[in-house]
């Protein structure tokens, strides 16, 4: 019987989809080299092995064009994909009809790789108020966003996160006037407090936690060991029993 303590990991964006949609992309630089992806996702994938840690990878559908191979590798290491909208669109914003298109030509997307995904996180942790009927029209099992969108009820089942546990919350400036909204310093924190403080909140959490971490943050070597130690430590919440730890995929069919 899984443990009645949920740790829920993933992992947020890939590649430079979020740069394009934001117009920071330097259009100088060729497309498909960025560096979380060449540099930050193998590593972490190793580690995840080496940790017997499996996860959910929420990635924006542009890189089934951008970096097919990646999605290939980050599937058949066991692993399993969601949706991040097509290239990290401000979700809250859209209308009806461009959600849709966007739904659907992310799901052709991951469909010409073969691969069938099933989970959704709205960029931006937002969501419209038709996306849920939208999600369980196209056959989506389950998704993650921002906690506080409890009111839309049915399927497709949700998980939702608290900013608490997203690692760009607490080390990007972008996120300063979110932080100072919900009591938080202004100034982002520095690697190793960030490390310290998700791996309090999880040492010492109850019921279902989302966990969120993001490749192109870990290019920052600081960060990176500042995640190693959080996925550490999970590894030992597991191995302990203390929690159940994966990908929303297998939480969904734990039944917990």
């Amino acid at each position: 019987m899984p443990n009645p303590r949920a740790i829920v990991l993933s992992f947020d964006n890939l590649g430079e989809a979020s740069e394009l949609e934001r117009g920071t992309w330097d259009h100088r630089v060729a497309l498909g080299h960025h560096e979380s992806v060449t540099v930050a996702l193998p590593r972490l994938l190793d580690e995840l092995d080496a940790l017997g840690l499996f996860a959910t990878f929420f990635v924006e559908a542009l890189n089934c064009e951008l970096y097919p191979r990646a999605l290939l590798e980050i599937t058949g290491r066991g692993h399993e994909l969601g949706v991040h909208g097509w290239r990290h669109e401000a979700w809250a914003e859209l209308s009806l009809e461009r959600e849709r298109d966007l739904l659907l030509r992310a799901g052709s997307a991951f469909a010409s790789l073969g691969l069938q995904t099933r989970a959704f996180r709205p960029p931006g942790g937002g969501s419209t108020v038709g996306t849920r009927s939208l999600l369980r029209e196209l056959g989506y099992r389950w998704w993650s966003p921002a906690a506080g969108c409890e009111g839309q009820a049915g399927s497709p089942t949700m998980i939702p996160f608290d900013w608490e546990l997203v690692d760009a919350y607490h080390l990007m400036e972008h996120f300063a006037q979110a932080r100072v909204r919900r009591g938080d310093g202004e100034a982002p924190l520095a690697p190793v407090m960030v490390a310290d403080r998700l791996c309090a909140d999880l040492a010492a959490g109850s019921g279902t936690q989302v966990l969120i971490l993001h490749p192109f943050l870990m290019l920052d070597v600081r960060w990176w060991e500042g995640v190693r130690r959080v996925l550490a430590l999970i590894a030992r919440l597991s191995r302990e029993r203390q929690a159940w730890t994966g990908p929303g995929g297998e939480f969904m069919q734990a039944g917990m």
